[in-house]
């Protein structure tokens, strides 16, 4: 299958998708080509025009070379230059993007061109969709903190022939800010299927609790008025439809399983926000500079020199998605060390079986999950605009993007929650074993994966429990990307209201 372009409507999650998860490649349409070719004749008659007006990284040089002006004779020959200047990337360190990412850097980097705003010729957008075809340019996770998104871009448009770019194209491959539309869109896949995990783990240890239903009955949802608060509400009431009503908890269980619904409903409000800002980042155009089309007030169109390379709402948004994981992994936390604590679960005692007293040790679990959560926390810290002047070169690159600090940071919280989940999850599984009691009925599939990888009956004697929760939390990390292994049909399913 294959990804038509015709205009930026095409660029949007399910399209990103497509070209990220499944490999698909990308076309340009038909429209797209008209429009990037009569685009590209009505910039050259702007230039033609006045070859000495202020065209930067054309008629000027580009970062601190921008108050030099070259001649117009020249122009053809430093076009050249600037092309040639792409190969040099200096980043390095962190490890490299996972290659969906790059892909999709790509896949954004196509939305300045095909409505003609990058003022390029048909033939320069069709190079960038077929780095999609061959191997994938590396780039790294570390060293990518400069105005704008060039030093990333540098690495991964290396593999594209320059030979014969003509005046006003080498820019066009290099400025705007598609890694941050392409990061923003990974986080906002990734978080609607890792959001629908966690309220799988979080319910199944409502039922390990036999905490009581009445804080997860969907009436609430008109009191309080939230409409995030209110599909958490049904998300449970699907996940414990069919539990049972008997034995549960006489009284209400503590405040860390009562208020479930209202952290999860916030954490939905920011996944959301990061779609919301991925739908948008996709689509625009962020070329520097940017090429506006003919209009009646300027027949040859304009090419303007803007800040569209600083996208002020990627890092926001993830930020936000994060702080929100780091929200979960406190409540996780909670729930492990209180499902081992007896006179709080009224539950066996580290969960401990008379049968099989040696077969927990998920007590254990209790010593590591309150490290992940304080490493989610600190790498949950809110990103400022950076004060470093990020290599400034005469003045012009002085405020940097965090973007792809942002991006790393959340990466390591988003694993932090994948690992509390895989210990909640673990300790929920054996307290309901433990007491020999099953949970919903839509949530027993869901049990059957947690005890493929930590069986809570297994004898204690050479066990190797923090390998097999390490199993458990790549498992839920892997179905956070898409549907395949042990968790990605749930996370899929569970994603559909």
């Amino acid at each position: 299958m294959t990804v038509t372009l015709d205009d930026r409507r095409d660029f949007h999650l399910v399209n990103y998708e497509r070209v990220t998860r499944h490999g698909e490649g990308v076309e340009i349409g038909a429209g797209a080509r008209q429009a990037m070719e009569d685009a590209r004749r009505s910039f050259l008659a702007l230039l033609d025009s006045d070859r000495d007006q202020f065209i930067y990284g054309v008629t000027t040089g580009a970062g601190e070379g921008a108050r030099h002006r070259i001649a117009p004779e020249d122009q053809r020959a430093a076009t050249r230059r600037v092309a040639e200047s792409h190969r040099g990337a200096a980043s390095f360190g962190g490890g490299d993007l996972p290659a969906r990412a790059v892909r999709g850097i790509i896949f954004a980097r196509l939305a300045n061109f095909v409505g003609g705003h990058a003022k390029t010729r048909p033939v320069v957008a069709e190079r960038i969709a077929d780095l999609l075809d061959g191997p994938l340019p590396r780039v790294p996770l570390a060293g990518e903190v400069f105005a704008g998104e060039i030093v990333p871009l540098f690495r991964v448009v290396a593999p594209i022939d320059v030979s014969d770019l003509e005046e006003g194209e080498p820019m066009a491959l290099i400025n705007g800010s598609p890694c941050s539309a392409a990061l923003v869109a990974e986080v906002a896949l990734d978080s609607s299927r890792r959001l629908r995990l966690a309220e799988q783990v979080f319910a199944l240890s409502i039922e390990a609790l036999g905490a009581p239903l009445e804080a997860y009955d969907p009436a609430l949802a008109a009191l309080w008025g939230d409409p995030y608060e209110a599909a958490a509400l049904q998300h449970f009431a699907r996940l414990l439809d069919g539990a049972s009503t008997t034995g549960r908890r006489p009284y209400q269980a503590p405040v860390s399983w009562r208020i479930l619904p209202r952290v999860l409903g916030q954490a939905g409000r920011a996944v959301s926000t990061a779609s919301e800002v991925a739908a948008i980042s996709l689509r625009s155009v962020t070329d520097n500079p940017v090429y506006l089309l003919p209009d009646e007030a300027h027949p040859l169109g304009r090419a303007i020199s803007t800040g569209g390379y600083h996208n002020a709402s990627a890092y926001p948004a993830i930020d936000g998605v994060s702080g929100s994981w780091a929200d979960l992994c406190a409540l996780a936390e909670r729930h492990t060390a209180k499902l081992h604590d007896g006179p709080v679960s009224l539950l066996p005692h580290h969960l401990a079986s008379d049968t099989a007293p040696g077969a927990s040790r998920t007590h254990l679990l209790c010593l590591s999950v309150a490290g992940f959560g304080e490493e989610a926390r600190h790498q949950a810290a809110r990103t400022f605009l950076p004060m470093s002047e990020s290599g400034g070169f005469g003045g012009q690159n002085d405020v940097p993007s965090p973007i792809f600090l942002t991006y790393a940071r959340h990466g390591r919280v988003a694993w932090c929650l994948d690992a509390c989940l895989a210990c909640l999850a673990a300790s929920a599984s054996q307290a309901l074993w433990v007491t020999d009691r099953e949970p919903a009925p839509a949530l027993r599939p869901f049990l059957a994966g947690v005890r493929s990888f930590v069986d809570p009956g297994a004898p204690a004697t050479g066990r190797d429990l923090g390998t097999e929760v390490e199993a458990l939390t790549t498992a839920l990390g892997e179905a956070a990307v898409d549907d395949t292994g042990a968790f990605g049909p749930f996370a899929t399913a569970a994603a559909v209201d």
